[in-house]
């Protein structure tokens, strides 16, 4: 980490002018400059450039900061190579931070630069390996040609146990960082007590996988004979690789469809990239997991429209549960998703070959929608659990819905959802309210707390409708636990045999990850609220980050997280900071506001809810009329608090 004070000296003596001119044309208009605004299409100026103030603005798309952040967002420099060419500018050398930061920073710096040379390594071996006609022929047995292989940056992994341990090792450094990266497995050799490491992919078709900035972060491996198992190998997680937060293929869709759409969630690298042949250029796929609320929320970020594609066998009607399970939470108006199901015997890659991209685009127009999707599913198992389709059958799929229904977030879709419910079992409005109201997750606490999400009345409450399973319950019908997030190790691409981890996503998260990218954002923070977060004692990280900007004013993310480099808080920030918000500098800011207040909101639910849960242990005729105004007091609150989104 770069010192806080030697950057805001850096910024000090840094003329903005002198920044933005050299690279757009700027006519003085008043006290500042203006011209077209280089982050969106115009005709007309709007970008205004103060000298004073050394600030820019623009007035179509609110992008707005500093000269160092103009710098990494018009030249697309990360941060300290953008502090370092301020710095020359002036003839000023960037002072190292902490010897703790320097060397985090050099080890993620390691790790994604020998990452960079086996995917640089594959690659050459695809163009010369002596035994890569295999490769070749099975990529253009597959339709492939040279152009996808390239974009894709596809690769081959000859046979052979150290190959590329040989190739790129050639210091213990270089081998310590291959071992962690998840390209060499170390083990332990019984007859000599040595560590005997070996390549962790080899004979294989190699897919990089790669974040929104284009970095190498792990690697997917597909045999060459459907013989040899396992089919597909992964990478493990690593400090810069997080399975149940990446997708595959997606930095290759907003490099190859500029302007997306919708996107189109498939089981395998192959069929990405098989689509991508075809012209299909916004597929992406999970990585070996089930898909996660968090990579939902970062889709719907980027389009309105999601569609998932899965066999139409009972393995893929599980998959598509799952998916359902983790968009609902996100599922806010004005964002659709969509259910297919593949023919037997067929996937994308089979399908678009014999169809072509206008026959396979025909079949994502005729997808079920979620709400379709979802109510076909529970009425199908109501009707197995008891046996038929009368009452019993109705109140089986009024308590399978109710937690379900509860996940989406507040709005018109919510309502359609509850009035379809409302048709299919015979129930009044107010009386799946009320049912439904019981199952409204709870805000959960901020990080440093150890209280539940979500109450349990406990065994000893007697009324079935008071009992909240609380949201750490995946309601699938077909299984007990979200695979989205699985502990870290080797895996393979079809397991579901790993045990789940719960989750840890809070609003709180969200607040302070906005912040980290927008520091600017709390500035405009009404005082009432500001007091409001100080008095909370699970929000005294966010109060304090909030504090130091409004009392420093400060505007560059990177000087807000230096200050806690030698702190506890220090790799949780480090985290949030990494995340891509997937949104514009102005929806970022507005996005810190609209959490704080939900956050706030939430705080007078919780209050609420503990009042409502006793009154709830009575049966209904025994509820006073004070006891049932509470009741809708707190349906009428919950329903305008939406859930927080995993990101």
């Amino acid at each position: 980490m770069i010192p806080p004070d030697f950057i805001e000296t850096v910024l000090a003596r840094t003329d903005i002018v002198d920044i933005v001119e050299p690279r757009l044309t700027l006519k003085r208009a008043g006290q500042n400059y203006s011209g077209l605004c280089p982050f969106h299409n115009e005709k007309t100026p709007s970008f205004s450039v103060s000298q004073n103030k050394q600030f820019y603005y623009c007035f179509g798309c609110h992008a707005s900061g500093n000269a160092l952040k103009f710098l990494m967002e018009f030249d697309r420099l990360e941060f300290v190579p953008a502090v370092e060419y301020l710095a020359s500018r002036l003839g000023m050398e960037v002072p190292q931070g902490s010897p703790a930061a320097r060397r985090q920073a050099a080890k993620r710096k390691g790790l994604y630069d020998i990452l960079a040379e086996s995917s640089a390594w594959f690659q050459e071996q695809l163009r010369k390996h002596p035994d890569r006609q295999q490769a070749v022929n099975y990529l253009k047995g597959r339709g492939l040609t040279g152009e996808i292989a390239r974009d894709f940056a596809l690769g081959f992994a000859p046979s052979g146990w150290d190959n590329l341990l040989r190739k790129l090792a050639v210091s213990n450094h270089d081998r310590a960082l291959l071992i962690e990266s998840g390209m060499v497995i170390e083990s332990a050799n019984e007859r000599s007590d040595k560590d005997r490491a070996y390549d962790r992919f080899r004979s294989r078709i190699i897919f990089p996988i790669r974040d929104s900035r284009g970095r190498t972060l792990a690697f997917g491996g597909r045999v060459l004979s459907d013989k040899d198992k396992p089919k597909y190998l992964n990478s493990p997680e690593s400090p810069v690789f997080h399975k149940g937060r990446e997708l595959y293929g997606l930095h290759e869709a907003r490099q190859r469809e500029r302007n997306l759409t919708q996107l189109l969630v498939v089981e395998g690298y192959m069929d990405v990239v098989a689509l991508a042949q075809h012209g299909i250029n916004y597929s992406i796929a999970t990585l070996g997991t089930a898909t996660s609320t968090e990579q939902m929320a970062r889709m719907f970020k980027m389009v309105p429209r999601v569609v998932f594609c899965f066999d139409g066998d009972a393995a893929g009607r599980r998959a598509a549960w799952k998916a359902l399970a983790a968009t609902l939470p996100v599922m806010e108006d004005g964002r659709s998703a969509r259910f297919l199901f593949l023919p037997d015997g067929e996937d994308p890659d089979t399908l678009v070959r014999s169809e072509g991209r206008q026959g396979f685009e025909s079949r994502l127009d005729e997808a079920s929608d979620l709400a379709e999707f979802m109510y076909s599913t529970l009425v199908a198992e109501a009707a197995a659990e008891v046996g038929g389709d009368g009452p019993e059958a109705k109140a089986a799929l009024s308590k399978a819905a109710a937690p379900l229904i509860s996940q989406i977030p507040e709005g018109v879709f919510k309502q359609l959802v509850i009035d379809r419910l409302a048709d299919l079992t015979g129930l009044s409005l107010e009386r799946l309210l009320q049912v439904l109201a019981l199952h409204e997750p709870e805000p959960r606490p901020g990080p440093d707390s150890r209280s539940r999400w979500a109450r349990d009345p406990g065994p000893d409450s007697r009324s079935s409708w008071a009992r909240d399973p609380g949201p750490d319950r995946d309601y699938a019908p077909y299984d007990d636990f979200d695979y989205a997030d699985e502990p870290a190790g080797s895996w393979d691409h079809d397991s579901r045999a790993e045990a789940p981890r719960k989750k840890s996503h809070t609003r709180v998260d969200q607040a302070i990850a906005l912040l980290l990218h927008q520091p600017e954002a709390a500035i405009s923070l009404a005082d009432k609220d500001m007091e409001a977060l100080q008095q909370h004692p699970d929000w005294q990280l966010l109060a304090q980050m909030v504090s130091q900007v409004r009392d420093q004013t400060m505007v560059v993310s990177a000087v807000l997280l230096s200050e806690y480099q030698e702190t506890e808080h220090y790799d949780y920030l480090l985290r949030l900071a990494e995340r891509d918000m997937m949104l514009r500098s102005d929806q970022l800011a507005e996005e810190f506001r609209s959490v704080i207040t939900q956050l706030l909101q939430e705080a007078h639910l919780r209050i609420q809810r503990t009042m409502v849960e006793e009154a709830m242990k009575k049966s209904p005729s025994d509820l006073t009329k004070e006891e049932q105004a509470l009741i809708k007091a707190y349906i009428a609150d919950s329903h305008r608090v939406r859930q927080p989104e995993q990101m």
